[in-house]
């Protein structure tokens, strides 16, 4: 079995693992905490549109705004967008009582793909896959084995999996182990 190694994140990826598993590039990802209350405010001011509901989420463009608890979102975002948003964050710390947590240097993204995706997804996390149960948009916290995972559901047959930067090849040697003993599929 050849390995790539993916240098820019440091997470080395089998090959077998092409067109089912990739790594997401490099984002700019905030944690951001704001009371309910403040939410449509703070969009307006911000210019940075979130969900109104736990589980949702909102794509424009690079950005993208989930939903994981009452008060609290991830943004994921263009590196490039990181000094304009600092700045905007800055300019509303007078008007709004709200955190932000840069996690861009914890956080890594996997992109699992094709008719597999769940069933691959499913043998380290315990959350009903079903496209009936997880539609498309649904985004949540769970587990996979011992790893804190975000996962979004973007298409019928595609996820993206956020972790921290620690779990990556962990999770990594999971998906291999399921691609090497479902090579028929």
């Amino acid at each position: 079995m050849s390995y790539k190694l993916k240098s820019d994140q440091g997470v080395i990826l089998a090959d077998l693992l092409a067109g089912q598993v990739t790594l997401m590039a490099d984002q700019l990802r905030y944690s951001l905490r704001i009371k309910s209350q403040d939410r449509t405010a703070f969009t307006k001011a911000c210019g940075i549109d979130l969900p109104n509901k736990i589980g949702q989420t909102i794509i424009q463009n690079d950005r993208m705004v989930f939903c994981v608890g009452p008060d609290e979102y991830i943004l994921i975002d263009n590196p490039n967008l990181r000094e304009t948003l600092k700045q905007k964050f800055e300019q509303l710390a007078d008007k709004f009582v709200f955190s932000t947590t840069d996690i861009s240097h914890r956080n890594i993204g996997f992109k699992l793909s094709g008719k597999q995706a769940a069933r691959m997804i499913n043998i380290g996390c315990p959350l009903d896959l079903s496209l009936e149960t997880f539609p498309v948009g649904k985004c949540t916290r769970s587990v996979f084995e011992s790893a804190e995972i975000l996962i979004f559901r973007n298409k019928e047959d595609e996820f993206q999996l956020e972790t921290w930067r620690s779990f990556a090849p962990y999770m990594a040697r999971y998906f291999e182990k399921f691609c090497l003993e479902n090579e028929s599929l």
